[in-house]
Protein backbone atom coordinates (compact mmCIF):
# COMPACT_ATOMS: atom_id res chain seq x y z
CA UNK A 1 0.00 0.00 0.00
CA UNK A 2 1.33 3.39 -0.88
CA UNK A 3 0.55 4.98 3.02
CA UNK A 4 3.97 5.12 3.63
CA UNK A 5 4.29 7.38 0.30
CA UNK A 6 1.07 9.75 1.68
CA UNK A 7 2.46 10.24 4.71
CA UNK A 8 5.56 11.48 3.70
CA UNK A 9 3.97 13.35 0.92
CA UNK A 10 1.60 14.46 3.54
CA UNK A 11 4.53 15.78 5.79
CA UNK A 12 7.40 17.09 2.93
CA UNK A 13 5.13 18.95 1.41
CA UNK A 14 6.32 22.37 -0.13
CA UNK A 15 8.82 24.35 -2.52
CA UNK A 16 7.51 27.01 -4.51
CA UNK A 17 8.52 28.02 -8.16
CA UNK A 18 6.10 31.22 -8.07
CA UNK A 19 3.64 31.86 -10.52
CA UNK A 20 4.61 34.26 -13.19
CA UNK A 21 1.62 36.97 -12.00
CA UNK A 22 3.51 36.37 -8.08
CA UNK A 23 6.82 37.87 -9.03
CA UNK A 24 4.44 41.11 -10.63
CA UNK A 25 3.20 41.49 -6.73
CA UNK A 26 4.77 45.00 -6.68
CA UNK A 27 4.73 44.68 -2.23
CA UNK A 28 0.99 43.87 -2.90
CA UNK A 29 0.06 41.40 -0.10
CA UNK A 30 -1.37 38.78 -3.31
CA UNK A 31 -1.93 35.33 -1.91
CA UNK A 32 1.14 32.57 -2.65
CA UNK A 33 0.12 30.31 -5.62
CA UNK A 34 0.92 27.32 -3.01
CA UNK A 35 -2.14 28.47 -0.44
CA UNK A 36 -5.08 26.93 -1.38
CA UNK A 37 -6.67 23.01 -1.41
CA UNK A 38 -5.18 20.39 -3.36
CA UNK A 39 -6.13 16.84 -4.08
CA UNK A 40 -4.40 13.40 -5.27
CA UNK A 41 -6.43 10.73 -6.27
CA UNK A 42 -4.96 7.63 -6.96
CA UNK A 43 -4.76 5.52 -10.74
CA UNK A 44 -8.44 3.49 -9.24
CA UNK A 45 -10.06 6.48 -8.20
CA UNK A 46 -10.15 4.62 -4.11
CA UNK A 47 -7.42 6.43 -2.54
CA UNK A 48 -6.89 10.35 -2.13
CA UNK A 49 -5.19 13.01 -0.59
CA UNK A 50 -6.63 16.28 0.25
CA UNK A 51 -3.64 19.10 1.38
CA UNK A 52 -4.98 22.15 2.61
CA UNK A 53 -2.76 25.16 2.84
CA UNK A 54 -2.19 28.41 4.18
CA UNK A 55 0.07 31.03 4.64
CA UNK A 56 1.65 29.66 7.40
CA UNK A 57 0.39 25.70 7.91
CA UNK A 58 -0.84 22.94 6.38
CA UNK A 59 -3.19 19.66 6.95
CA UNK A 60 -2.54 16.80 4.86
CA UNK A 61 -5.93 13.89 5.23
CA UNK A 62 -5.38 10.32 3.28
CA UNK A 63 -8.97 9.21 3.08
CA UNK A 64 -9.60 5.40 1.37
CA UNK A 65 -13.55 5.00 -0.32
CA UNK A 66 -14.68 2.17 0.93
CA UNK A 67 -18.64 1.19 1.68
CA UNK A 68 -20.05 3.85 -0.95
CA UNK A 69 -18.04 6.46 1.39
CA UNK A 70 -14.66 8.42 1.73
CA UNK A 71 -12.90 6.90 5.43
CA UNK A 72 -10.16 9.47 6.56
CA UNK A 73 -7.37 7.01 7.95
CA UNK A 74 -4.40 9.70 8.53
CA UNK A 75 -4.20 13.53 9.16
CA UNK A 76 -1.17 15.15 9.38
CA UNK A 77 -1.09 18.85 10.06
CA UNK A 78 1.86 21.01 11.12
CA UNK A 79 3.50 24.70 10.16
CA UNK A 80 5.79 25.42 7.83
CA UNK A 81 8.26 28.98 6.29
CA UNK A 82 9.41 29.33 2.92
CA UNK A 83 12.83 29.81 2.10
CA UNK A 84 13.04 29.79 -2.01
CA UNK A 85 11.56 26.63 -3.18
CA UNK A 86 12.15 24.97 -0.24
CA UNK A 87 10.00 24.62 2.56
CA UNK A 88 10.82 24.00 6.01
CA UNK A 89 7.86 21.63 7.60
CA UNK A 90 6.85 21.06 11.53
CA UNK A 91 4.36 17.95 11.85
CA UNK A 92 2.35 19.61 14.95
CA UNK A 93 -0.25 17.11 14.95
CA UNK A 94 -0.84 13.58 13.83
CA UNK A 95 -4.19 11.61 13.28
CA UNK A 96 -4.50 7.73 12.86
CA UNK A 97 -7.75 5.51 12.37
CA UNK A 98 -7.65 3.52 16.05
CA UNK A 99 -11.20 1.88 15.25
CA UNK A 100 -11.75 -0.28 11.78
CA UNK A 101 -15.27 -0.57 12.18
CA UNK A 102 -16.35 2.80 13.92
CA UNK A 103 -13.68 4.92 11.63
CA UNK A 104 -12.40 6.47 15.06
CA UNK A 105 -9.43 8.57 14.95
CA UNK A 106 -6.98 9.29 17.72
CA UNK A 107 -4.70 11.98 17.93
CA UNK A 108 -0.56 12.27 19.15
CA UNK A 109 0.89 15.65 19.59
CA UNK A 110 4.72 15.80 20.71
CA UNK A 111 3.42 15.91 24.32
CA UNK A 112 2.67 12.51 23.56
CA UNK A 113 5.90 12.11 23.65
CA UNK A 114 5.91 7.61 23.40
CA UNK A 115 3.53 7.49 20.87
CA UNK A 116 5.13 10.43 19.11
CA UNK A 117 8.48 9.12 18.57
CA UNK A 118 7.13 5.45 18.11
CA UNK A 119 4.72 6.94 15.14
CA UNK A 120 7.19 8.81 13.44
CA UNK A 121 10.24 6.77 13.80
CA UNK A 122 8.97 3.63 13.76
CA UNK A 123 5.72 3.90 12.10
CA UNK A 124 5.83 6.10 9.20
CA UNK A 125 10.21 6.29 9.35
CA UNK A 126 10.12 10.29 9.27
CA UNK A 127 10.93 13.05 11.60
CA UNK A 128 8.98 15.74 12.80
CA UNK A 129 10.80 18.57 11.37
CA UNK A 130 12.29 18.30 7.83
CA UNK A 131 12.52 19.69 4.12
CA UNK A 132 10.67 19.38 0.97
CA UNK A 133 9.81 21.46 -2.70
CA UNK A 134 7.21 21.97 -4.57
CA UNK A 135 6.74 23.37 -7.94
CA UNK A 136 2.86 24.99 -8.67
CA UNK A 137 1.97 25.31 -12.23
CA UNK A 138 -1.42 26.32 -12.91
CA UNK A 139 -3.69 24.17 -11.17
CA UNK A 140 -1.12 21.80 -10.40
CA UNK A 141 1.02 21.57 -7.17
CA UNK A 142 4.31 18.95 -7.39
CA UNK A 143 5.39 17.66 -3.91
CA UNK A 144 8.88 16.64 -4.22
CA UNK A 145 10.34 15.19 -1.15
CA UNK A 146 14.25 13.04 -1.03
CA UNK A 147 12.83 10.11 0.21
CA UNK A 148 16.03 8.04 -0.03
CA UNK A 149 18.42 10.82 1.92
CA UNK A 150 20.24 11.08 -1.29
CA UNK A 151 20.30 14.98 -1.21
CA UNK A 152 18.46 14.79 -4.49
CA UNK A 153 14.75 15.65 -4.68
CA UNK A 154 13.75 13.74 -8.06
CA UNK A 155 10.47 14.94 -8.99
CA UNK A 156 10.15 11.66 -11.19
CA UNK A 157 10.94 9.19 -8.15
CA UNK A 158 9.82 11.28 -5.30
CA UNK A 159 7.28 13.46 -6.45
CA UNK A 160 3.77 13.63 -6.42
CA UNK A 161 1.11 15.98 -8.27
CA UNK A 162 -1.83 17.44 -6.88
CA UNK A 163 -4.93 19.60 -8.74
CA UNK A 164 -6.25 22.33 -6.97
CA UNK A 165 -9.79 21.91 -5.67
Amino acid sequence: MRWLTVVLMMCLVFSVNSCKNDDDDNGDNATPSHVGTWQLLDDGGLEKQVLVITESTFKMTASVYIEDEWVDFMIVEGSYSVDGNIFMLTITRLGVIADEETYEMVYFTPDDLEEWELLLEEEFEMEDHFEAKFVVSGNKLTIITDDNDDGVFDPIEEGETFTKL
